[in-house]
């Protein structure tokens, strides 16, 4: 039985088991080539990708003492945060100047911590992956270990992120007093009449939450964050801990509290409408790229807000598709960074992308897919994400609320299309021998900008696996 049940946790055991060869690896020199770290990083990802393939359950299955939960949601979020990791780590730069070992090994502890988080089932559970992400992110952003700005993005992050946990923390032991158990099903399990417990600690909860998330009033560190770590860790922070934030939410709101909905929803919905609001009308005024994309993502997020608050099913499987699309989006924009900046050339304000179309076209066009897809521009995914989240507010008869993020979309319009502006109506400062990219980066970026038109055409397999993963037995149809 014991046996079974370790089976099931294989992918969490060969991720550690990644990071402990990759530790010994790089002490003892086992491989002396520059991409020794990368390619344990990309074998052990592969390998837990196909265990959780592999070994899925035919059934929900809670394990030692419903502490852990395997249920599609679990399978379906560990493969996809995997696959994320795997996207990244091939379109992160290797030479010999940078330490990048220490990166894919924070990487994988990363990984390790969402993981731990997809599959969680009791609060304690949840706050160890939660803890095990959370400073693994705080080395990421100082990773740039020259750089003023990192170290100073990175003291922020970890003040904001210790007060993020303590009211997390604090909201589960309010959890712990109210119910005398931690276990998230036996929560929900509950009738509790005790509204007022219930509301606070929530409270609590759901602020920590929204820190992770990046949503306002508790987004201060993302734009320092993508700005001073270096374009490789912000392409790690901005994408898979989504995963992980996803995952949270679900396995708290839906899972322990689908009872007090009514509560939770509200909560969501106004954190989603001010991310929405205030996210991009600050993003109009950004001049650095980064900077921008940090607050774009806040607008981002609070579209997968607006579909959690539906509480339906057909809103969190918009949501979980809002996520995916996002990663995607947000992977191919600081990949694109990365690949079009240089030793002598680093592209960070949005003038360094002038006359992009004329010195390299390609990747102009790779950019442009990019910035349509984050607008909702047909046929691009990123419409169909916001149609698909859209659709949800109505059917929940959250009409206002589809109107506040429809008028948003098109605010947002203005500073995606001035990227696009600046790199096929200005002129060109760029020169060809300027990128000092990898043939691998440069392949992958082109994938992912790609695949996002091609799942513009086709966004049903992606909406079928969301459909798939996320249970109706909790949910309002």
């Amino acid at each position: 039985m014991i046996l079974e049940q370790i089976k099931l946790l294989m992918p969490e055991i060969i991720i550690a088991t990644g990071i402990c060869t990759m530790v010994l690896s790089s002490s003892i020199k086992i491989i002396s080539t520059k991409f020794s770290s990368q390619i344990i990083a990309v074998l052990t990802l592969m390998t837990a990708t196909a265990s959780t393939i592999f070994l899925l359950p035919s059934e929900s299955q809670y394990l030692f003492d419903h502490q852990v939960i395997i249920d599609p949601l679990t399978s379906g979020l560990r493969i996809s945060s995997y696959v994320i990791v795997l996207i990244v780590i091939f379109g992160t730069d290797v030479n010999e100047k940078t330490n990048q070992n220490e990166l894919f090994l924070i990487e994988l502890f990363a990984t390790l911590g969402i993981s731990i988080i997809c599959s969680a089932a009791n609060f304690l559970i949840i706050y160890l992956g939660l803890e095990l992400l959370a400073l693994s992110l705080y080395a990421l952003v100082t990773s740039n270990k020259h750089s003023i700005e990192s170290t100073e993005a990175g003291m922020k992050f970890f003040i904001l992120g210790a007060i993020a946990s303590a009211v997390f923390l604090y909201g589960i032991s309010l959890i712990y007093g109210t119910y005398g158990t931690l276990n998230i099903h036996e929560i929900n399990s509950i009738d509790s009449t005790k509204t007022l417990e219930t509301q606070i600690a929530l409270g609590f909860l759901l602020c920590g939450i929204a820190f992770k998330f990046g949503a306002i009033p508790f987004h201060t560190w993302v734009p320092d964050a993508y700005q001073g770590a270096s374009t490789s860790a912000a392409l790690f922070i901005s994408t898979a801990p989504k995963i992980a934030a996803f995952a949270l939410l679900y396995r708290i709101l839906i899972d322990g509290f689908m009872a007090a909905s009514e509560t939770w929803t509200v909560m969501i919905q106004v954190l989603g409408i001010l991310s929405l609001i205030l996210g991009n009308l600050i993003a109009i005024s950004q001049t650095n790229m980064k900077r921008l994309l940090g607050y774009s993502a806040i607008g981002h997020v609070g579209f997968i807000f607006l579909g959690i608050s539906t509480g339906t099913k057909n809103g969190l499987d918009s949501s979980l598709f809002y996520v995916l699309i996002y990663v995607l989006m947000m992977i191919a924009a600081f990949m694109s960074l990365e690949v079009l900046s240089s030793k002598n050339h680093k592209v960070e304000l949005i003038s360094d992308l002038k006359g992009l179309n004329s010195s390299h076209p390609w990747f102009a066009l790779i950019v442009l897919f990019v910035m349509f897809s984050m607008i909702g521009i047909p046929p691009f995914a990123g419409f169909f994400a916001k149609w698909s989240i859209l659709s949800s507010l109505v059917d929940a008869n959250m009409i206002y609320t589809a109107i506040i993020a429809i008028i948003m979309s098109v605010v947002a319009a203005f500073y995606y299309l001035r990227v696009v502006w600046y790199i096929y109506f200005e002129k060109t400062e760029l020169s060809v021998s300027q990128i000092g990219s990898s043939s691998l980066q440069q392949i992958t970026v082109s994938c992912v900008g790609l695949f996002l038109l091609f799942l513009g055409l086709m966004p049903k397999p992606l909406l079928d696996f969301c459909n798939k993963i996320i249970s109706s037995k909790l949910l309002i149809d």
